[in-house]
């Protein structure tokens, strides 16, 4: 959904701010805790309708792709 006063879709802008504050590394895991706890609440608060960001990944790296790290 959108964030009209962010000029970016929610989901957008809080990834690309979790990047821009963690410019050295952080983990897949760490992303999409913090998706899940903005993006959700912002969403109802903003719009008044619920948006939840899904990680999809496959069956063989069921939990391991949350200590995969970005550089």
């Amino acid at each position: 959904f959108p964030s009209h006063d962010k000029r970016h879709g929610m989901f957008t802008y809080h990834l690309l701010k979790f990047w821009q504050e963690n410019l050295a590394e952080g983990t897949y895991g760490e992303l999409a805790e913090r998706l899940r706890r903005q993006v959700g609440p912002e969403s109802v608060r903003t719009n008044n309708k619920e948006q939840t960001p899904q990680v999809l990944y496959s069956d063989g790296v069921e939990e391991e792709w949350r200590y995969w790290i970005f550089r």
